[in-house]
């Protein structure tokens, strides 16, 4: 019988009860209660003195927030303790305000477009304003991960051997584990901040926060805070919005303390839009962080800067309005993947003779790809500057030769292309090209460190040593460099890893003062002079001359032994690299047309 009355229903017939089921069951276009609040207020209300600050990172930076952080507290000495995966540029101003106390992170610096030092936090550590705790990009994010997770540690692969492994041991934060087996293991001690300030795509006015990929670690800071989250966004939607994007969604609202509308929140950083209706993806806005880090050489200068682009505006809508509306529309950015045509013009082909530069990078594409025809290697874990050149080049090779491979960065990029014109290890006109958008997790975690990847890494070095430890941390003076980054993390783990290296007596040493990554997995160093490769007794020998090492063998080698801190065997089988062929510089210039790291490229006819 109930089947019958069921049945007249769908033919059509009234039914009274379902009127009274209707408002129960209705799904309302907006849920929650509204947490949208002015950025300032938010900051103002939900961050507090001595706080640990954590700079939840995606695709998109929250620069907005940390902006507005320095408004609302400059003049005060709030003693803040900042976790970040990377504290770059703008970001600075909050060390050169004197708001914190301590610094937790993988890397501090400048990584747009070239990773070097930033002069305002290297002044700061000198004159000893600003404490430096250092941690690899991914054992960072395993600590947040434990606190997420409500445990009290967290297994990695990373930090065993480097001297940031014995620091933390030292502060009771890792513990090495014998498992008696060869493969290291330490668990590092979770991490919970006060408050987490991120950049989303778009939110509903309760908080549910659509980032935009790839991830990062902002699910992971986020779920780990004491405190909840400020959330900056560029829309705020309806949550019948966030209900068609779910997929999308990575931050649930009740960890939102305030959603908070901030247009161009990351710049001048980029945004790549996961697919938020009436929002735009933007470019790095590369004038403005040369002037900033311009101005950041002394203290002076950068305190003028900050006077004009943070003290000197009220709020971010300030701060907009100053951009301009013409510099705001130019930063814009088209997601179709074959944009770069618009860009490329009779400078990206060029018939000149290969730079030293070009010479080094293509003998590393050269030994990456011999590495990954022959071992198997599934996936290249690209490093910064010349190593992700000579990725990039190689896995170009690779696949035009029928070789299946991919390519990942960091966070969370696996399986691109890289399109030409932008040589940025994250830039955003690869995004559009993954096969799959992860996290930090998921690549330094799962596909490096994890058993069901074979992975080889290409890897820059500060300094190298005899046994392949790298130091990035801090020169011969003291004086702070970059930190790990991902560095220490795929040292740690890759089934193999190439080093490119300027070969100079102060780069390439006996032992490296700070070993911010142990150096067993490396099987090959590139220099712009030579090929060393690791021998059977675990020593490293001169196996290749490249064409800047001189004209004769003897030249050569009395050259590259005057310029390495240790005493190397020469291969029985050494040989000399050719030449980079005319097809093997296509891709490779265009994938650096402005020369950001081939700067030695000269005219055919230009004076040695």
């Amino acid at each position: 019988m109930a089947a019958n009355s069921d049945s007249g229903a769908s033919e059509g017939r009234a039914v009274p009860w379902l009127d009274t089921l209707d408002p129960v069951f209705a799904i309302p276009s907006h849920q929650g209660a509204s947490k949208v609040m002015d950025l300032s207020q938010a900051v103002q209300r939900f961050v507090h003195r001595h706080d640990t600050v954590h700079v939840g990172y995606s695709d998109a930076r929250p620069n907005a927030a940390l902006l507005e952080l320095a408004r609302s507290f400059a003049g005060t000495d709030p003693q803040f303790t900042i976790v970040t995966a990377g504290l770059v540029n703008v970001q600075h101003t909050l060390v050169e305000l004197g708001l914190v106390k301590k610094v937790v992170a993988s890397f501090v610096g400048e990584n747009y477009p070239v990773a070097r030092p930033n002069p305002a936090f290297s002044r700061a550590f000198r004159d000893g304003t600003v404490e430096i705790e250092h941690w690899s990009l991914y054992s960072l994010i395993a600590r947040l991960a434990a606190g997420a997770l409500g445990v009290s540690h967290f297994p990695v692969r990373s930090m065993v051997g480097s001297t940031m492994g014995s620091e933390a041991i030292a502060r009771g934060e890792l513990v090495e584990v014998d498992v008696g087996v060869d493969t290291p293991l330490a668990l590092v001690k979770a991490l919970r901040p006060d408050i987490v300030l991120l950049h989303g795509a778009a939110a509903d006015e309760h908080g549910n926060v659509v980032l935009a990929a790839p991830y990062g670690e902002g699910h992971w800071g986020s779920m780990a805070s004491k405190n909840g989250v400020v959330a900056t966004v560029e829309r705020i939607v309806s949550t019948d919005e966030i209900r068609s994007m779910s997929r999308l969604t990575k931050i649930p609202a009740h960890v939102v303390k305030a959603v908070c509308l901030a247009p161009l929140g990351a710049h001048p950083y980029g945004f790549n839009n996961p697919g938020v209706p009436e929002i735009s993806s933007y470019v790095e806005d590369e004038a403005f962080v040369n002037v900033c880090l311009d101005a950041a050489r002394d203290s002076e200068s950068f305190r003028a800067w900050i006077d004009e682009w943070v003290l000197g505006v009220a709020s971010h809508d300030e701060y907009l309005h100053k951009l301009g509306e013409v510099r705001r529309q130019s930063l814009l950015r088209d997601q179709d993947a074959t944009s770069w045509r618009g860009e490329a013009d009779d400078t990206w082909v060029s018939d000149v003779d290969a730079s030293a530069t070009e010479t080094q990078v293509v003998v590393t594409a050269r030994r990456l790809f011999r590495s990954v025809q022959s071992k198997g290697h599934q996936a290249i874990l690209a490093g910064v500057g010349l190593s992700n050149l000579a990725a990039w080049t190689a896995a170009q090779w690779l696949r035009k030769s029928g070789v299946d491979v991919e390519l990942m960065a960091e966070i969370g990029l696996v399986g691109y292309d890289p399109r030409p014109g932008e040589p940025f290890i994250f830039a955003g006109r690869n995004v559009s090209t993954n096969k799959m958008l992860t996290d930090v997790m998921g690549v330094l975690g799962t596909l490096v460190s994890g058993p069901g990847t074979k992975s080889v890494g290409v890897i820059g070095a500060g300094q190298i040593d005899a046994t392949g430890a790298i130091n990035s941390t801090y020169t011969e003076d003291g004086d702070f460099i970059v930190g790990s980054g991902g560095g220490n993390d795929v040292l740690s783990a890759a089934d193999e890893v190439i080093v490119t290296v300027s070969h100079q007596a102060k780069r390439l040493v006996s032992a490296v003062p700070y070993v911010t990554s142990p150096g067993q997995r490396v099987s090959t160093i590139v220099t712009d002079l030579c090929v060393f490769e690791r021998g059977p007794d675990d020593q490293f020998v001169l196996a290749a001359l490249l064409p800047a090492a001189g004209e004769t063998d003897a030249e050569a080698i009395d050259l590259i032994r005057r310029r390495t801190g240790w005493e190397f065997a020469i291969s029985d089988a050494l040989t000399r690299e050719t030449a980079p062929s005319p097809e093997e510089l296509v891709a490779l210039r265009a994938f650096d047309p402005g020369l950001l790291f081939l700067r030695d490229r000269k005219p055919r006819s230009a004076p040695v």
